[in-house]
């Protein structure tokens, strides 16, 4: 059993070794689809303060993606943090996951060079379904026993939730991308509170469990 439980760990470490592989590349990409900027031929360079900052919408997709991989990596973390064992379950949407963060670059580019409807809504598309793959993930954990004993099912309610709601806010700007681009992009920004509520909401629930 021993044996048997160091093997399991080792594949387990594998795992995670592989996923943070995959995101860091993925964020390393990030900064090296911004291109510099070239002075036309004749123009003084002076000009060159204007060229980068018309890039703005560049440098925006950049911090956006950074900072939603990153929170998706958190997010992956703690799934792990919970997850016992695997099976080849897990290690296929883990793989599924990592298709879509290698993706998200891709989506970033296209974004940043057209932030048109199509541009946004591919974008948030991207995003989405990254974020949906993390909540297959801990649904199919969830429901196959794999999860540490001692975690209730409120929380694991909670959990779901937060996994869900990152996807749920880019589908809905898809829809408002429809009839404005620019309040689509803005609706992400309801990233923020909806994460604040289900956190705040998750720590009361450890605290009422530990006092229990």
């Amino acid at each position: 059993m021993g044996v048997s439980f160091r093997r399991e760990q080792e594949e387990t470490d594998r795992l995670l070794a592989l996923s943070d592989g995959v995101i860091a590349i993925a964020i390393t990409l990030l900064v090296l689809e911004i291109t510099v900027p070239e002075i036309p031929p004749g123009r003084p360079v002076s000009i060159l303060s204007n060229l980068v900052f018309e890039q703005w919408h560049e440098f925006f997709a950049y911090v956006l993606s950074f900072l939603v991989i990153g929170f998706y990596w958190v997010l992956h973390r703690r799934i792990f943090l919970y997850i016992e064992a695997h099976d080849k379950g897990v290690v296929w949407l883990n793989l599924l996951f990592l298709l879509m963060v290698a993706f998200v670059p891709y989506g970033t580019s296209l974004f940043s060079t057209y932030p048109t409807q199509f541009g946004v809504m591919f974008y948030a598309g991207i995003l989405a379904l990254t974020g949906l793959t993390l909540t297959l993930l801990w649904s199919y954990a969830s429901r196959h026993d794999i999860l540490e004993e001692g975690l209730t099912s409120t929380l694991v309610v909670l959990e779901g939730a937060r996994f869900l709601a990152s996807p749920l806010v880019f589908v809905f700007s898809i829809v408002i991308a429809n009839f404005d681009t620019t309040l689509a992009i803005l609706s992400w920004l309801l990233l923020l509170p909806i994460n604040g509520i289900l956190q705040s909401r998750m720590v009361d629930s450890l605290e009422q469990a530990n006092v229990v």
